[in-house]
């Protein structure tokens, strides 16, 4: 259950730059947060586990959890073929290679929060 290490390391972030910039007065209304599908996370078990963690920190009891997940995209190694697959299969659609390499899809972080 990853996504509750996940949604503790999210508010844990948010409280440290609110702190650095001496905000921890403020009300963030919505926390962005991209994650590329590599990571198999599971939005709706993220999001349930921020709800409950949020309600401990005054600043994040209003905040909604936006989740954008963020495709996989492959470029073959072989041809330059670049495309975007649905599942972990690491095969080059166009030539059949396994030759390639994960351009997009694994990375995980907190693009922006709205804050009052």
């Amino acid at each position: 259950m990853h996504e509750l290490t996940i949604a503790q390391n999210i508010v844990s972030i948010i409280e440290e730059e609110l702190k650095k910039r001496d905000q921890l007065e403020a009300r963030v209304n919505q926390v962005f947060f991209n994650t590329g599908r590599l990571n198999a996370v599971i939005p709706e078990s993220l999001r349930h586990n921020f709800n409950r963690i949020k309600n401990e920190k005054p600043f994040l009891r209003e905040a909604e959890l936006v989740i954008k997940e963020i495709p996989i995209v492959i470029r073959c190694r072989d041809c330059g073929e670049e495309s975007t697959i649905e599942e972990p299969i690491f095969m080059c659609q166009h030539c059949n290679s396994t030759n390639i390499e994960v351009i997009s899809g694994k990375k995980m972080y907190i693009d922006s929060l709205e804050i009052d």
